[in-house]
This record gives structure tokens, sequence and C-alpha cells, in this order.
């Protein structure tokens, strides 16, 4: 009989035991990560604030909790001062499988006073680093173009337009509207930069385009070496697609590979191929890389 009590009184000190284990393990925390907004300079130098920023990883006292969509609700196994951290994840390369964090974006911070089952909310606001350099951006909205044509493919009826109508990624602010009317089915448009000489290498480099329409967007660069001579290297191809979307394009491998002393455009390359009504839109194109 004693030995049984003995027993008994075991399985209960076991048993509470259990239960506060599980209350430590099942009683969290929680920050709720709110769509973050993002900034631009006043000057307009880093042109319109367009990001695509629906995914965050969360970081508590510099220790990873994962990759979590904006207006979740994030358990932090954790009570007391807590550092909660967000960085901003982005499609690489238009990849909707794969988010990583954008090295030309800030990343924000708090301290929160963490309690069991409470929930604090983080509001962050990013910007472009310090250190980013922003040599190309093209948002339709000043005097001119930042392209230009390639003349040896520009064909009649082939053309971007300055619209502000209905269709633009911000309807009252100009975007460029892609029309093909040439009457050669087989045509395309070609457009391209000014020629850049001093661009760094080993260092994050990227391209951010606003994009949609009914046809693909050729995405590339030319590259002259030191001898004069040049080379096309298309990177990325757009799918068609109804509504807006934006393009990160890491563009730091393809520089890298050159190696340093080349001179750079960047181009677009636009063909209707068999669509009876061909029609691309763009905005928001900028070159960034940190210095």
């Amino acid at each position: 009989m004693q030995l049984r009590t003995v027993a008994l009184i075991f399985t209960i000190f076991l048993f509470a035991t259990c239960k506060v284990s599980d209350r430590e393990v099942y009683l969290p925390s929680y920050v709720y990560v709110a769509k973050p907004k993002f900034v631009t300079k006043s000057d307009n130098s880093q042109g319109y604030p367009s990001a695509a920023i629906n995914d965050l990883w969360v970081f508590d006292n510099e220790i990873a909790r994962g990759l979590h969509a904006t207006g979740s609700k994030v358990p932090i196994q954790r009570t007391g001062k807590t550092k909660i951290r967000v960085t901003a994840a982005i499609k690489s390369d238009g990849n909707s499988e794969q988010r990583i964090i954008y090295p030309m974006y800030t990343s924000f911070s708090k301290e929160f006073e963490l309690t069991e089952l409470g929930t604090d909310t983080v509001e962050g606001t990013f910007s472009y680093l310090e250190n980013a350099i922003i040599p190309f951006v093209e948002d339709f909205d000043g005097n001119g173009s930042r392209f230009e044509y390639n003349p040896a493919l520009k064909q009649v009826g082939d053309t971007i337009l300055k619209d502000k109508g209905i269709g633009a990624l911000n309807p009252g602010n100009f975007a460029g509207k892609v029309v093909l009317n040439s009457v050669d089915p087989k045509g395309f448009l070609e457009v391209y930069s000014q020629v850049y000489t001093n661009w760094p290498i080993y260092t994050p480099f990227y391209f951010e385009m606003d994009y949609k329409g009914n046809i693909p967007i050729v995405v590339g660069l030319y590259a002259t070496n030191s001898s004069g001579e040049t080379k096309q290297f298309p990177m990325f191809i757009t799918n068609p697609i109804e509504n807006w979307n934006k393009l990160y394009l890491n563009l730091e491998p393809e520089i890298n590979d050159r190696g340093a002393g080349i001179q750079y455009r960047l181009f677009l390359r636009f063909s209707k191929g068999s669509v009876a009504n061909p029609e691309a839109w763009i905005d928001n194109l900028k070159i960034v890389y940190l210095d």
C-alpha cells in the first residue's frame, strides 16, 4: 500500500510538472505585423514610393521567427522586454515561391513589453538604405523620357505613350503605355537607357519595374567591353498579366560575371506575337545598387 501511495504521489507530481511545462510552451505572446508603409525622398530623386511588401521576415531579439504574410498574428515564445525586428521580403526575380530579404530596404525594429497571450502591433515604415544609389528612374511624370528607341527596330505605329487614364498604376499620374500598331506581325519594339560606365561589381544590384499587359516584356542589358565589343543579354521575360505586378530583378550575377570596366545599357523589348490588340503598361522603373 505504501508503494502504491508513493507511486500515486509521483504520478501526480509528474502530471503537475508537465502542466507547468505545457503552460510555458503553449502560452506565447503575439505580435501582429501590419502592412508596412514605404517612403522615398521628397526631392523625387528616388522616384515614386512603389513597393510590393506582402511578406515580412520576423525576428525577436535577432532570432529568426520565419516568414509571415502582412496581416498575420505571429506567436513569440518569449515575454518581457523584447526587440521585434521586421524586414521586407520580396519575390526573388519574380519567383512567387521564393521570398528573400530585399537588401535595398531598411528594416524596422521596436522594443515591446510582451505578455502571455497579449498582442502587440508592429507598424513599420521602410525606405531605401542611405547608401542606396539610384542612377536610373523613369516614372513618366517628368519631361521627356529616360529611354530612347532602338532605331534599327522602330516601326511606324509602335510607340510608348504617357497615359494617366484609368489603366495607369495611379490614375492621375502618368505611366508608360506600350502600343504596337505596326503592320509587321513579327516586328517588335525595343527601347534602351543611356550608357552607364561606372557600375560597381560585388554589391547588391537590382532593377525594379511595375508592369501589366497582354504581351511579354523582355528585360536585359547591353554590355560593351574595353575592346568595343557589344553583346546583348536578356535576363527576364515577364508573363502576360491583367493586373499591375512588380518585378525585382537581381542584376548582380550578370554584372559580376563581366567584371569591371564594362559599359551597360538597360533595355526593354516588346513583341506582339499573335495577340490581336497587343498592349503593355510600365511604370516606376529603377536601377538600384548599394555604394
